[in-house]
């Protein structure tokens, strides 16, 4: 684990990203966090790669779309169902209707809409925090949200209950336990 970064970030839109079919979901495949930074709009397949990372952050520049209507084409409305509600997504799809930056804060699609200048210090703001965790906490806990996205309710919880004792066999998860105790902040060390 000690060879893969705590976390990565991108910036999408405004940005050209190739992209091919069956690679959208790599933000989500990846076992570390991956934070999208939107400094611009992430249309189509911007929108799939955006809807792939863990957690979005936006420009006041930033928005997300499904334009393909307006040229002839279909795609992304099952990447956009993951962002958003039903009658959005095909508001999106069947207008082409672009969300904007302060709107998807709104609707808590984005943790953040900040100035374009501003964006970058609040995305690393956020790797900071998740890199402060354990990294094996950190990796377990983005398998089990990636694992539980699709199950039951119930099996979810189970699958959960079930990395919780995975997690407690290592090292990190005994430190932060006595440091929680001791009022103190835990080191972790990656064991």
């Amino acid at each position: 684990m000690s060879s893969l970064p705590p976390v990565l970030i991108f910036f999408v839109g405004a940005l050209i990203v190739a992209v091919t079919r069956g690679h959208m979901r790599r933000g989500v495949l990846l076992a570390i966090p991956v934070i999208g930074a939107l400094n611009g709009p992430a249309l189509g397949a911007g929108l799939a790669v955006a809807a792939s990372c863990d957690i979005l952050v936006t420009s006041e520049k930033g928005s997300l779309g499904l334009p393909e209507i307006d040229v002839g084409l279909l795609g992304g409305g099952r990447h956009a169902m993951r962002l958003f509600g039903h009658s959005l997504t095909r508001r999106m799809m069947l207008t082409g209707y672009r969300v904007p930056g302060a709107e998807l804060y709104r609707l808590g699609i984005v943790e953040a809409c900040v100035p374009s200048e501003e964006l970058m210090g609040v995305a690393m703001g956020l790797a900071t925090e998740i890199a402060s965790k354990s990294p094996i906490a950190t990796v377990l806990a983005k398998h089990a949200l990636n694992t539980i996205e699709d199950m039951s309710l119930r099996d979810g919880y189970r699958f959960e209950q079930n990395m919780t004792a995975e997690l407690g066999k290592y090292e990190d998860s005994k430190e932060a336990m006595l440091a929680f105790a001791e009022k103190r902040p835990p080191v972790f060390k990656g064991r």
